[in-house]
């Protein structure tokens, strides 16, 4: 029984010590030692194991009371760290709201839970420091010490777990934005083919700007406005950005535009640069596709705050733009040229633009419709016009006028100034000069949709004083090609060849539109070119004109002397029945500074030509006259006189051409060639008189006599400004050497074009020398000579692109080498490098090409 009672008393004071406190441990102690006096002697075992479990029970006792402090050190230094952290992705969080960002519901409930765990650890130091301890820290109120530090560890471990899930990939996502924005857009109709390009380019990650360009009203608000309606569905893109730009767009408006696409919030009080920076943050976190639509300059991406997608990338920055140098300037890695439609998508379009019910009911009308859609060249914005201008039309009379209006003052038609003409009257009020607004005023002068020949252009703008400085006639063909450059890049004309352009119907119109004060003054500009006219307009017609082209008609007769007092310029080129010009023609045209008389059939200038003293321009080309006017000396403006092929040429009249003092371009290739030779003073005209003129750089000239060719050569002045040589008759020339002793080629670095006709004597051409000669030639034309034979020596002009050959009925091979070997006995030579054209006609002897295998 003893045994059980000791083991029974063991069990409960291991059950108890193992279960208490150190108060309980006490009490235990009080009531074994009351147990063991009231039961007398205790055995030495009992002893022994009361003994061991109070030192065990006092062992984690002391630890429990060392240890107490330091949980509370700990809870306090994670929460510090634990603030820290919450501090970090507080401020990201209030950076991405700001940014019009949503914050992730795992971040919002993770700052909640750190700012419950931080107010559970005040709470916590509060009460462990209300605690009354001993020297040892411990409080001595030992039960709410023991629930204290129970709290205290369950809010460590909470912390510690916050701490580890604190790696967010993304504090916020874009929830607020508005993917994609439809916009109302026209028909485009004949567009499908560029609209299938520009999303091939458009899913293309290696491209991450593509620029779209083309003439006004051709369709490029359509074909963006239905990529922005029609792309989102095929991309991944966070979100698609259309912006309608002004024309004279200001920085701040561009970004206004963005911080609303992106619902951000506007501060007026902030810099360009801050928004600039917060515009660029947001932007680097989205897939974004930006669409710019009607951008006349160049924007700047960093300033204000566009990221520059860098390949490959989902980002794209698309935009339109009428000028093809913005395109170059924004970066663009794709250009699209928008062309105007073609001829059958034109007709669809122009049917489906209106009810045309009237057209399927009746044949004449749809043949009409047909002809006058063509008027419109193939651009969208007039078809639409155009349309819905004809919808209500019903009958063929109806159909007809409109064709005339069309063809004569389509400005007249309704919605057509509004739409059409205003639209493309912005590329040319943009050009960046008064100069370069006249240049392209002169593609309104030809025949609507002919091809205008770049070298006819570059003279008359040589005499309307477009470029003063050119030196030779490689710069000015140069000057010409750079503002055509500009005109065509302006989507104002349209390169068709390398040495032609033309202009676009519409275009054209509008030129001349604007020309006549917006329609108000119809004869201000008088355009008939090629409408087979028989008769001048009416002298009161010439009154209010400034400009008139009668080009490529059949006019018989001029008004006597009609009142023209600000007329500028007179093109009558191409009237073959014109024989005459009145007396009186030019007596009341003070202001004229361009004439062009080509290829008309008159016999003489009247005297009145004399009174033109602003003339610039004057081309007497391929005209029937015999001997020029000596009034023609009182001409003192001007600049450039074209005598070229005047075959019937005979006279020109002492001190004329030295009267000429401004003189720049004298041609009279193919012309006159009765030049004074030697000390005589009989007739023609001196090189010295020509050698007076000290602002002549272009020279073409016709030689009929060696003696002539010789002085020509000698003469450094002329020589160095020859740019076409006519050399005709020479009856004496036996064999003609390129260079030679009497030829000396090396005086003449600017020749382009050297021609030997009608040499009957001739017997050997001989072409080339040991060293380069004739670098600037580019055309040669050998014809009319019976005799000769060709020798090209190993350095022959190695610049020849035309090479033209015609009734040399001896010529047997057209290249004969002259024998000149290397050291292996081959003979080496490059063949015209340069060719592109050459003709060869009535050659009965030709056997071959060359003389070598």
């Amino acid at each position: 029984m003893e045994g059980q009672a000791t083991a029974g008393r063991r069990i409960l004071l291991q059950d108890r010590i193992s279960n208490a406190s150190l108060g309980h441990t006490a009490r235990l102690l009080l009531f074994v030692t009351s147990r063991s006096s009231t039961m007398g002697s205790v055995s030495t075992s009992s002893v022994m194991d009361i003994f061991n479990l109070l030192k065990a029970c006092c062992s984690q006792s002391c630890n429990y009371i060392m240890t107490y402090g330091g949980t509370f050190s700990s809870l306090a230094s994670e929460v510090g760290q634990l603030k820290d952290k919450s501090s970090d992705v507080k401020r990201g969080v209030e950076a991405a709201t700001r940014d019009g960002m949503t914050p992730r519901s795992e971040v919002l409930g993770w700052l909640s839970s750190v700012q419950d765990m931080e107010g559970e650890a005040e709470s916590i130091e509060r009460k462990y420091n209300q605690k009354i301890k001993c020297l040892c820290s411990f409080p001595l109120n030992v039960c709410s010490a023991y629930r204290l530090r129970n709290r205290a560890e369950a809010a460590l471990a909470t912390i510690r777990e916050l701490k580890q899930s604190v790696e967010f990939t993304k504090l916020a996502d874009n929830l607020n934005l508005i993917r994609s924005i439809k916009m109302p857009t026209n028909k485009t109709i004949g567009m499908d083919k560029v609209f299938e390009e520009l999303l091939r380019h458009a899913k293309d990650d290696s491209l991450s700007v593509i620029g779209i360009h083309g003439m006004g009203g051709v369709g490029k608000t359509a074909l963006l406005r239905r990529f922005n309606n029609d792309f989102p569905s095929e991309t991944e893109a966070d979100v698609v950005i259309f912006l309608e730009l002004s024309i004279d767009y200001k920085l701040e408006e561009v970004q206004k535009s963005l911080f609303d696409r992106l619902s951000l919030t506007w501060k007026d009080e902030v810099t360009h640069r801050d928004r600039a920076t917060k515009l660029f943050r947001v932007l680097s976190t989205l897939k974004f596709i930006l669409l710019l639509d009607n951008l006349w300059e160049p924007l700047n991406y960093q300033v204000v705050g566009i990221p520059l997608p860098a390949p490959p990338s989902k980002c794209k920055i698309i935009f339109t733009s009428r000028t093809e140098d913005t395109c170059s300037h924004m970066g663009t890695e794709k250009m699209i040229k928008m062309e105007c439609l073609e001829q059958e998508a034109a007709w669809n379009l122009f049917r489906n633009s209106a009810r045309m019910d009237v057209i399927d009911a009746d044949k004449n009308i749809r043949i009409k419709a047909r002809d006058l859609h063509k008027e419109c060249g193939g651009l969208p914005a007039a078809l639409i016009v155009l349309a819905q201008a004809m919808a209500p039309k019903k009958t063929w009379e109806e159909w007809i006028h409109a064709l005339t209006i069309m063809k004569d003052t389509p400005h007249q038609l309704p919605g057509m100034t509004k739409t059409v003409f205003s639209i493309l009257k912005l590329s040319y009020d943009r050009l960046s000069s008064d100069n370069l607004r006249v240049c392209a005023s002169y593609g309104a002068l030809f025949k609507k949709g002919s091809w205008i020949d770049k070298f006819d252009i570059r003279d008359l703008w040589i005499g309307e004083g477009i470029f003063d400085n050119a030196d030779n006639i490689c710069d000015s063909t140069q000057q010409t090609q750079f503002l055509l450059g500009i005109l065509h890049a302006a989507s104002l004309t349209v390169r068709v060849h390398d040495d032609y352009f033309t202009m676009h119907p519409m275009t054209r119109a509008m030129i001349l539109w604007v020309q006549r004060e917006c329609g108000k003054k119809e004869n201000k500009w008088l355009v008939r070119d090629r409408e087979r006219v028989e008769e001048a307009p009416a002298a009161e017609k010439w009154r209010d004109a400034e400009r008139i082209a009668l080009v490529w008609n059949q006019i018989r007769d001029l008004p006597e002397a009609p009142e023209c007092p600000n007329l500028i310029f007179l093109n009558l080129h191409v009237n073959k029945f014109l024989r005459k010009i009145p007396n009186g023609f030019f007596l009341h045209m003070p202001h004229l500074k361009i004439l062009d008389l080509r290829d008309t059939s008159i016999r003489e200038l009247p005297v009145s030509i004399g009174n033109l003293v602003q003339l610039h321009y004057l081309s007497l080309c391929e005209t029937r006259i015999t001997s020029l006017p000596k009034e023609m000396a009182a001409l003192v403006n001007l600049k450039y006189l074209s005598l070229e092929s005047m075959k019937y040429l005979r006279n020109i009249p002492d001190r004329l051409i030295s009267g000429l003092r401004e003189l720049q371009w004298l041609d009279m290739g193919d012309s006159y060639s009765g030049w004074r030779e030697g000390q005589t003073w009989e007739g023609g005209v001196s090189f010295e008189e020509m050698e007076s003129l000290k602002r002549l750089k272009f020279i073409g000239i016709t030689v009929s006599t060696f003696a002539a060719l010789q002085n020509l050569c000698d003469s450094p002045r002329l020589a160095a400004f020859t740019h076409w040589l006519h050399i005709k008759g020479c009856p004496d020339l036996t064999t003609f050497n390129l260079p030679s002793m009497n030829f000396h080629a090396e005086t003449m670095p600017r020749v382009i074009h050297i021609e030997l006709h009608a040499m009957s004597e001739l017997e050997e051409v001989v072409i080339g020398n040991r060293k380069h000669i004739l670098p600037s030639l580019q055309e040669l034309r050998l014809s009319s000579l019976p005799k000769a034979k060709l020798v090209w020596r190993a350095r022959f002009p190695n610049a020849l692109c035309e090479l033209e050959i015609e009734d040399c009925r001896a010529l047997d091979r057209l290249i004969k080498l002259e024998e000149e070997a290397n050291g292996s006995g081959e003979r080496v030579i490059t063949i015209f490098p340069h060719l592109h054209t050459m003709v060869l006609r009535r050659l009965p002897e030709l056997k071959s090409l060359s003389d070598g295998e």
